[in-house]
């Protein structure tokens, strides 16, 4: 009678076991349909040669009552689990609200800018990361923000499949105080980014190259007049501005996807604007998160190439986050060892011109960054 006990018990948790592994089975081969889909549907041209987008969805598509394959079919982000992490379904079920207005106007090129990507085949990052707790310090030539690595060197389960961020889109101006106009005029870009790059120390001749990102992008001409972008960056040669946003407004982010095709989302949580643009991305091994405010570089008319840097005194992200395939989410106010927290300096570098400040506690500290324009950039210009 034992032993039959035995066998029954062995038996319900063979069951058990087999039926776990069919749903876990189930739910693989279900992710990668929809995976299939995303690669398969952002068929839709644009005025650039290579770059697509999604068809735009029927009149009254909910995204947050769609489906998984609605979802992919056009191309709006994946929908987190609301139980394993509520803070970003909160924040993506917000943002799918308010995306009523599908931009389908003409992608362009931003004076000054799109040479800023990583070399070929480059995925450096400096060697300085410090072995002790804490997360690494170091100055960069035009980039300022906190950089998540890992030690992937080809894509794989621990490698960054998404990140995300709201923006509170900044006024930009002249420094005060303006000695001069360089080139063409003065650039920020606030943006996420998947596999953007460094040299191979954090020092202030330390060039920042872009990866796979979305953001916005403020432009000051030197006359003073101001112009905000949404934008969508991958790989040479495209470098997009995509619709106007203005400054005080929401805007969110989101950058996804894997080894050989990702997406990147834009949207204006206040004009209720947006578009998705999916990415054929050979060779990106997801080793770096990153939530950056930088200045484009290496093509500018300054000494080093960096284009100059206008005064925004502050920019504000809220809501950030990454995740890995394993599913492990990660958070700008990180503290550990692999984290890098950059510091962008002028020129010279000898003058911090931009800063973040970056904490754990709460949920602000997770979640948020403030960073500051500071130095010659928010008084003087620096002028070359």
């Amino acid at each position: 009678m034992k032993n039959q006990s035995k066998f029954a018990k062995l038996a319900i948790l063979l069951l058990m076991g087999s039926l776990l592994l069919s749903v876990s089975t189930l739910a693989k081969a279900e992710s990668d349909a929809v995976r299939a889909i995303y690669a398969s549907a952002g068929n839709i041209p644009t005025n650039r040669a290579g770059i697509h987008t999604y068809a735009e969805p029927p009149k009254g598509f909910n995204p947050v009552a769609a489906t998984d394959e609605e979802l992919a079919s056009y191309g709006f982000p994946p929908r987190p689990d609301k139980q394993a992490n509520p803070d970003h379904y909160a924040l993506w079920e917000r943002a799918m609200r308010a995306a009523r207005i599908r931009w389908n106007g003409e992608i362009k090129s931003l004076p000054g800018h799109g040479h800023g990507m990583s070399p070929t085949g480059g995925s450096s990052l400096p060697e300085t990361v410090q072995s002790n707790a804490g997360p690494a310090q170091g100055q960069t030539l035009n980039a300022s923000g906190v950089m998540l690595t890992n030690k992937q060197t080809k894509w794989g389960k621990g490698s960054f499949t998404d990140i995300y961020t709201e923006i509170s889109v900044p006024v930009a101006e002249l420094a005060f105080d303006n000695s001069g106009c360089a080139g063409e005029g003065y650039y920020q870009v606030n943006a996420v980014a998947i596999d953007g790059s460094l040299g191979t120390s954090l020092s202030p001749d330390s060039a920042y190259y872009s990866g796979l990102e979305g953001g916005v992008i403020e432009a000051v001409n030197c006359e003073g007049s101001a112009a905000y972008y949404a934008y969508a960056a991958w790989g040479d040669p495209f470098s997009g501005i995509e619709f106007t946003v203005n400054p005080g407004d929401s805007f969110y982010t989101e950058v996804y996807g894997g080894a050989t095709e990702a997406s990147v989302f834009i949207e204006d949580m206040t004009t209720l604007t947006y578009n998705t643009y999916p990415v054929s991305t050979p060779g990106i091994v997801g080793h770096t998160a990153s939530w950056l405010v930088y200045r484009p570089c290496c093509d500018g008319p300054n000494p080093d190439g960096a284009w100059p840097l206008p005064n925004v005194i502050s920019t504000f992200f809220d809501y950030g986050a990454a995740k890995n395939g394993n599913g492990a989410i990660f958070y700008p106010g990180s503290q550990a060892s692999s984290t890098l927290i950059l510091t962008m300096m002028d020129d010279g570098g000898d003058q911090e011109i931009e800063i973040v400040n970056q904490g754990s506690g709460g949920y602000e500290g997770e979640h948020a960054l403030y960073f500051q324009t500071v130095g010659c950039a928010y008084a003087g210009g620096c002028t070359p």
